[in-house]
């Protein structure tokens, strides 16, 4: 099972800075965390940014959460951020499509760093 976060920040103007120092701390800590899967960012045609982070359990997300830097870094997100929104999904079926084959299973390995 994936546990997937989604999420969109808005920073405030004149703390991108600030933002960017906060995100390269806090990138290796989450990444090296047990049950980290992968995490990318996308950006749409009209500038909204939309992060995606995996881990594979609700387990592993809580802990992140509640992770010291993170939960520290979460309490200044108001001064950092005009809002955000954050969007929690769990994985009830997933497939793959290849060679004209539907192929179940676990597609973890699909998102892991490579």
């Amino acid at each position: 099972m994936i546990i997937t976060l989604f999420g969109d920040l808005v920073v405030r103007p004149g703390k991108e800075e600030e933002e960017e120092r906060i995100y390269l701390k806090l990138k290796p800590i989450v990444e090296a965390m047990p049950g980290f899967i992968s995490m990318k960012s996308y950006v749409a045609d009209d500038g909204e940014e939309l992060g995606v982070i995996r881990f594979d359990s609700r387990e592993s997300l809580d802990k992140w959460m509640h992770e010291g830097a993170h939960a520290a870094a979460q309490k200044r997100g108001p001064e950092i951020y005009e809002g955000f929104w954050i969007q929690t999904a769990e994985t009830y079926r997933e497939y793959r499509w290849e060679d004209e084959s539907r192929i179940e299973g676990d597609l973890t390995y699909l998102f892991t760093e490579r």
